[in-house]
């Protein structure tokens, strides 16, 4: 196994990725906005860290992300567009929709109380994307600020997309339900 790469920008990870610039690292891998070359279309790749990949466990749960988000049918879900192992590095990754806003947890910090009409708003599409996961056998299990995103609204007449992130430690509680 070759050491991990180096994710700078213009390197290629899993020979479909450019990446622009480092996002975010989380407790098990870090974010990077990267190019999908085979799209051109703009990514938030995730890669796990390098501590972490020989741990069987946390490769496991790193994988759970992709595939339980991927099941889930909602528009308040992040979705997962791809998953993977590089061949070069044996590095876990997953691609995910990029997304332009920022945690519940930063903007409730930066502006405090937020109007109660937004509080609604938030529930109700949070709610959404739960119930979803819900129908779909599933349990986030680690529902907090830092884990709801308040998406740029790409649609008219809504300030905003509430959208739910990291399943990685969510519980499969069944067989997926339709409804």
């Amino acid at each position: 196994m070759a050491p991990l790469p180096q994710l700078t920008p213009g390197t290629i990870f899993a020979r479909d990725f450019r990446v622009l610039r480092h996002l975010s690292a989380g407790g098990m891998g870090a974010v990077y906005v990267v190019e999908q070359v085979s799209t051109q279309r703009q990514r938030a790749l995730k890669i796990m860290l390098p501590d972490i990949v020989s741990d069987a466990r946390a490769r496991e749960r790193f994988m759970q992300e992709a595939t339980v988000s991927a099941r889930i049918r909602s528009d308040h879900v992040v979705e997962v567009v791809g998953a993977g192992v590089d061949d070069a590095t044996a590095t876990p990754w997953l691609a995910m929709e990029l997304l332009e806003g920022e945690e519940l947890a930063a903007i409730a910090k930066r502006r405090g109380a937020l109007p109660p009409a937004d509080v609604l708003e938030i529930f109700r599409q949070l709610c959404h994307g739960l119930g979803a996961a819900h129908r779909a056998g599933l349990v986030h299990r680690d529902l907090k600020p830092e884990n709801v995103f308040m998406a740029s609204a790409r649609r008219e007449g809504v300030a905003f997309t509430v959208k739910v992130l990291d399943f990685g430690i969510a519980k499969v509680v069944g067989e997926s339900r339709t409804s």
